[in-house]
């Protein structure tokens, strides 16, 4: 018994001094950190409020690729959320900011990902299924939820919550990418009798266009009385790129009213880069979401990219919310947020 806890000691040790005298350009780690700070005015004919909220994410990646012999990495990220949550004072369904949440810390992503050969590519950890699922590529600087993902996909493990999971990325050729995910559902995080999987088709054309199909399932227990359900469907995204000035994405999924509280959503939006600078971006987009039991939710909104340096950025954005949550007798709102962006 003993020479077995020394051979398992010497073992790690051995295995501790070896990665202790590896050449360090083999665990080169490179930090980063940033933040994102909103400041909020919401109006209607009712009343006004302003709303101020922040986001700081920190973290670190390093590269394993000559420890390991394959391109790889480790991947560890930290979040800090602090500050009102606007939609629970708007009572918008979509989420009018993408940072609005209640305040929290937490470990965001852990993640180890290798590259086994030139076509396949795998993650495994804790990771936002967001960031390579069901996302816009030129919806990505729109502050409203509801351009970067699409509200009917019910359970996707994603911000501000993501979960553990499996990712793997096949290049069947130079345009055809499949992707498949299967995770622990946010919805019920660390729990484990909560799952969402996730498989996505995405045609590249005319050099940064795309278009993907995507099929998702989430399969889940109701605590109260441990009935099994689940829920399956589709979402599509579309992102086209015309040439260095414009560029424009549209999405579209829908989901089964019993499982969601969004049966179905549609967004679409354009770009234009270099109004006053080269680096500059003005968006115009719409998004609507039909919520179960009720109405629609409609919004429209616009908003100003300015850099002020290559770490700093400030965005106005204006988005008009019709029938919030899609209740027509509540009265619509105007919302102004001043965003600013900086990374270290």
């Amino acid at each position: 018994m003993l020479k077995k806890t020394l051979n398992k000691i010497s073992s790690i040790t051995l295995f501790f001094i070896t990665i202790a005298t590896t050449e360090v350009k083999a665990l080169e780690t490179i930090f980063n950190a940033d933040i994102t700070i909103d400041n909020s005015f919401i109006d209607n004919n009712t009343f006004s409020k302003n709303v101020i909220r922040g986001l700081l994410n920190v973290g670190f990646e390093t590269n394993l690729t000559n420890l390991i012999g394959k391109q790889s990495y480790i991947s560890v990220g930290y979040a800090v959320q602090r500050g009102e949550q606007g939609s629970d004072i708007a009572i918008d369904i979509q989420g009018f900011s993408n940072i609005d949440e209640q305040d929290f810390n937490h470990a965001y992503e852990v993640i180890f990902a290798v590259k086994l050969s030139k076509k396949l590519f795998i993650k495994l950890g804790q990771m936002d299924a967001n960031s390579d699922f069901a996302f816009t590529e030129y919806g990505l600087e729109f502050i409203n939820s509801s351009m970067g993902v699409s509200p009917t996909i019910q359970g996707l493990p994603t911000y501000p919550q993501p979960s553990i999971g499996i990712y793997s990325q096949y290049k069947l050729n130079s345009a055809i990418t499949t992707r498949l995910g299967f995770y622990e559902s946010s919805a019920k995080y660390n729990h484990f009798d909560d799952f969402f999987s996730i498989a996505e088709v995405q045609w590249h054309y005319q050099g940064n266009s795309s278009v993907k199909l995507g099929v998702w399932n989430h399969s889940y227990v109701e605590s109260s009385d441990r009935i099994s359900a689940s829920s399956t469907d589709i979402y599509i995204v579309a992102d086209h790129y015309f040439n260095e000035k414009f560029s424009a994405f549209m999405q579209w999924g829908q989901a089964k009213k019993k499982a969601v509280a969004v049966d179905q959503h549609f967004s679409i939006g354009v770009n234009y880069q270099g109004l006053f600078s080269e680096e500059d971006t003005l968006g115009l987009g719409f998004t609507q979401a039909d919520v179960v039991g009720a109405d629609s939710e409609q919004v429209t909104e616009l908003f100003y990219l300015f850099p002020i340096n290559d770490k700093i950025n400030i965005k106005p954005d204006v988005q008009f919310i019709s029938s919030p949550s899609g209740d027509k007798s509540v009265s619509d709102l105007l919302i102004f947020t001043l965003r600013l962006t900086a990374q270290f």
